[in-house]
C-alpha cells in the first residue's frame, strides 16, 4: 500500500487505514476459514468415494454369472510324470483311475544318407500330404536343388511336415528327416516324388523306405474292472474322456493306474470373500475415521453430522445383515457362510464355517446356492430354460417371470440335392468312387468359406464317405471351428453347422466333389434365433432372440438386459408359457446396484453431494473475492482522503510561514 506516513501531519496513516477496513479483512479471514473446512470435508468425502469404488471392485468376482468363481474345478494327478490334469469350470467332482497304455506319435520319415547337407539333389517336384489335409507341391530348380535346400523349401512351404537333417553315424551319411506336425495314426506323411531319376551327382531323395517312427495313437483304460472303459486320441492332450477335463499325457506306465482327483476349487470362493471382507471393513473403517468425535479435545472429524454418509454406513450394514429375498431359508443371509457384524458395524469373518458349507457338509446347501447368496441368479421351473445373466436394471424383486416362446433356435443344415453316387442308385450296395478328378470340395460355413479340401482317392460305402468327410472337415481349420457335423439323410448327405441362430449357415458348395457327394452348388441352410417373450403380472415384456439366447429389451420395467438359455426342443413348444423363472439378488449384486445408483453421475447421491461441495466453494470463492473488491476500493478511498489532508495542511503550513514572516518584517519597521 502507498504511504503518506507523517508528510506533514506526522500521522500513522496505515495503521489508521488499516484499523477502518480491519471488518472487510476479518470477514475474508471467515470465509477463507469456512473455504478449508469445506476443502477438508470435500477431501475426506473424496476418501470415501475412492474407497467406495475400491469395494465396488471387489464385488466382482462374486458377481459374475459366468465364469463365476463358485464354478471352478481343480484336478491333480497321483503321478504327473504320467499324466497332469486340468479341470474347466463345472467339471464334476470324482476319483478316476486311468492307465496310460501308448502315447501319440507323429509320424517319421528319412532319406537315403547323402554325402553332406549341401550334396546335389535331382530337380522337379515333390509333394507331401498329411493324412487328409491339403497337399503341399515344393519345387525344386538350380536355385535350391542341394540337400539343404529341399530341407528350406519344406520348412518355409508346407504347414503340415518340418524338415531336419540328422547325422546317421551308422552309414556316415546326413539324411533328410521329415515329422508330420500332427500326431495320430491318421496324420501319415504321403509322399508324391516327381522329382527326376537319379542322374549323375543328382541324386534323387526317397522317403519310401521304413519309417523311422510310426505315426501312433494316444491309448488308455479308464477303469480297471470287466466293464473297464478303452479310450483312443489322436495327440497327447486328451479332452472328452472325462468331461470338462483335459489329460496331457507325458509317459507310459502299462502296470500302474493313475489316480485322476477332480475336486472344486474352494481357494478361489474363499479369496473372493476375504477380499470382500477385508475390503468392506476398510470402507467402514475411514467411514469412522471421517465422522467420529474426539471427547477429550472436544473435536469431530470432517464429515461428523454429514447425513450421506451416515446414511451409507447404515445401509451397507442392512445389506450385509438382511435375509436375501427369494433365497431358501437354508442359505438366505451372510452370518450362515461365516460372514456376521459386530458392534461396530464391521464384518467378522469365520473361514471354518465358510469351509463347512463349500464342502457340503451343511445339509440342503450347495455352492450354486452360496452362488446365489452374493450374485444374481434365477432359478427356472423348466429343463430347457436356464438363466444366464441380468444386469442392475433386472428388477429381481420383479417375481415370477413367465417365459413364452414361440419358435426354438435351429442351426444351420444343408442336404444335398442327390444321393452320394457315382452310377444308378442302389440303397444297399451303392457306393461313392474319389479319384483325382473328385476329390477336391469347398464351401462356407456360417459365413466363412473353407480351404480346399481334399479327400483321400477311393471307394467308399455311402457311410464310409460320411465318416471320411467328417474326418477331413475335422482337420479343417475353418469348418473344424465350426463343430460341423456329417451325417446320412437316408441316401443324402446332410451338413449341419455347430452353431445355432441367424448366423448360422451352410452352403455355397463347390470342387470337384461336389457332385459326387451329391451337391448342386444350389444347395443352403440357415439356423433361426429362438423367438420369445417375457411375462410379469400378465403384462408382456419384449425380448429379442440371438441363437439360443432370449434378451429383454433394454428399456423393459422388470427384465431389462436378463439373459435366458432356451435348449427346448422344437416339440415342446406350445400356444401358452412354456416355463418360469425365479430371480433373486444376492448380498453383492444389491450392493453393486446401490452404489450405481449412489455414484451415477446424472444424479447419484454421492455425485449431486460432491456437486455441492464444489458450488459452496464456488460461493465462498465469489463472497471472498467482493469483500477484497469493496475492501480494495475503502483502502484507496482512505488514501486519497488522507493524501487530501496532507496537502491542505501543507498549504496551511505555507501560509503560516508566509504570514509569520509578514509580521516580523511589520514588527521590525
Amino acid at each position: 500500500m502507498f504511504s503518506i506516513d507523517g508528510l506533514v501531519s506526522g500521522l500513522d496513516t496505515t495503521s489508521i487505514i488499516d484499523g477502518l477496513v480491519s471488518l472487510q479483512a476479518s470477514q475474508v479471514d471467515r470465509l477463507n476459514g469456512k473455504k478449508n473446512d469445506i476443502i477438508t470435508q470435500q477431501t475426506a468425502f473424496k476418501g470415501i468415494e475412492a474407497r467406495l469404488l475400491n469395494f465396488r471392485g471387489a464385488l466382482t468376482k462374486l458377481n459374475r454369472t459366468a465364469g463365476s468363481v463358485f464354478e471352478g474345478s481343480t484336478g491333480s494327478s497321483s503321478n504327473e510324470d504320467v499324466l497332469t490334469v486340468n479341470a474347466s469350470d463345472n467339471a464334476a467332482e470324482g476319483i478316476y483311475s486311468v492307465r496310460v497304455t501308448s502315447l501319440a506319435k507323429a509320424q517319421q520319415l528319412g532319406s537315403q544318407g547323402f554325402t553332406s547337407s549341401a550334396a546335389t539333389i535331382s530337380q522337379g517336384t515333390i509333394s507331401f500330404q498329411v493324412g487328409s489335409r491339403e497337399s503341399t507341391e515344393i519345387t525344386i530348380d538350380s536355385t535350391n536343388n542341394s540337400v539343404e535346400g529341399l530341407v528350406g523349401a519344406i520348412n518355409t512351404q508346407s504347414d503340415d511336415v518340418y524338415a531336419s537333417i540328422v547325422r546317421d553315424q551308422a552309414s556316415n551319411s546326413d539324411r533328410i528327416l521329415l515329422t508330420s506336425r500332427h500326431s495320430g495314426e491318421a496324420n501319415e506323411i504321403t509322399t508324391t516324388n516327381n522329382l527326376a531319376a537319379t542322374s549323375g551327382a543328382e541324386v534323387r531323395p526317397d522317403f519310401s523306405g521304413p519309417a523311422v517312427q510310426e505315426a501312433t495313437n494316444a491309448t488308455l483304460q479308464l477303469g480297471s474292472g470287466p466293464g473297464a472303459i478303452l479310450a483312443e486320441y489322436d495327440s497327447n492332450e486328451v479332452e472328452g474322456l472325462i468331461e470338462n477335463v483335459t489329460l496331457n499325457l507325458t509317459s507310459v506306465d502299462l502296470d500302474n493306474d493313475v489316480t485322476i482327483n477332480i475336486q472344486h476349487d474352494n481357494e478361489g470362493p474363499a479369496d473372493a470373500i476375504q477380499e470382500f471382507f477385508e475390503a468392506y471393513n476398510e470402507l467402514v473403517d475411514f467411514i469412522d475415521e471421517q465422522t467420529s468425535f474426539n471427547s477429550e479435545t472436544g473435536e469431530g472429524s470432517p464429515l461428523i453430522g454429514n447425513r450421506n454418509i451416515t446414511n451409507l454406513k447404515n445401509r451397507l450394514g442392512e445389506l450385509v445383515t438382511d435375509a436375501v429375498p427369494g433365497l431358501d431359508n437354508s442359505l438366505n443371509r451372510l452370518s450362515q457362510i461365516g460372514l456376521d457384524i459386530d458392534n461396530r458395524g464391521k464384518l467378522t469373518f469365520d473361514s471354518a464355517q465358510l469351509d463347512k458349507v463349500l464342502n457340503g457338509e451343511v445339509e440342503g446347501v450347495d455352492r450354486s446356492d452360496v452362488k446365489r447368496l452374493f450374485g444374481l441368479g434365477g432359478a427356472s421351473d423348466t429343463a430347457g430354460i436356464e438363466f444366464i445373466l441380468g444386469s442392475t436394471r433386472t428388477n429381481a424383486s420383479a417375481g415370477t417371470i413367465e417365459v413364452d416362446i414361440s419358435q426354438v433356435a435351429q442351426r444351420g443344415t444343408v442336404t444335398a440335392s442327390n444321393a452320394a453316387a457315382n452310377g444308378p442308385l442302389d440303397l444297399a450296395n451303392e457306393t461313392v468312387t474319389i479319384d483325382d478328378t473328385s476329390n477336391e470340395l469347398t464351401f462356407t460355413i456360417d459365413g466363412q468359406a473353407t480351404e480346399t479340401l481334399t479327400l483321400t482317392n477311393g471307394t467308399y460305402t455311402r457311410q464310409e464317405i460320411v465318416d471320411h468327410l467328417q474326418a477331413v472337415i475335422g482337420a479343417s481349420s475353418v469348418a473344424s471351428a465350426q463343430n460341423l457335423t456329417v451325417s446320412l439323410n437316408v441316401d443324402k448327405i446332410q451338413l449341419t453347422s455347430g452353431s445355432y441362430g441367424s448366423n448360422s449357415s451352410v452352403g455355397g458348395f463347390a470342387g470337384s466333389a461336389a457332385a459326387a457327394l451329391g451337391f448342386t452348388g444350389s444347395e443352403s441352410g440357415q439356423g433361426t434365433d429362438v423367438v420369445g417373450k417375457f411375462i410379469v403380472d400378465g403384462v408382456v415384456e419384449a425380448a429379442t432372440g440371438t441363437g439360443r439366447v432370449l434378451i429383454g429389451d433394454s428399456e423393459n420395467e422388470n427384465t431389462a438386459d436378463l439373459q435366458l438359455r432356451v435348449t427346448l426342443d422344437s416339440s415342446a413348444v406350445t400356444s401358452g408359457v412354456e416355463g418360469e423363472i425365479t430371480l433373486s439378488r444376492g448380498v453383492t449384486s444389491r450392493m453393486d446396484q446401490y452404489f450405481a445408483d449412489l455414484l451415477d453421475p446424472v444424479g447419484g447421491t454421492l455425485t449431486t453431494a460432491s456437486e455441492d461441495f464444489d458450488l459452496r466453494i464456488e460461493s465462498l470463492d465469489s463472497s471472498i473475492e467482493r469483500v477484497n473488491a469493496i475492501s480494495e476500493a475503502k483502502t484507496q478511498y482512505l488514501i486519497e482522503q488522507f493524501a487530501a489532508l496532507e496537502r491542505v495542511l501543507s498549504d496551511l503550513q505555507g501560509t503560516s510561514s508566509f504570514l509569520s514572516s509578514q509580521l516580523a518584517s511589520i514588527g521590525g519597521n
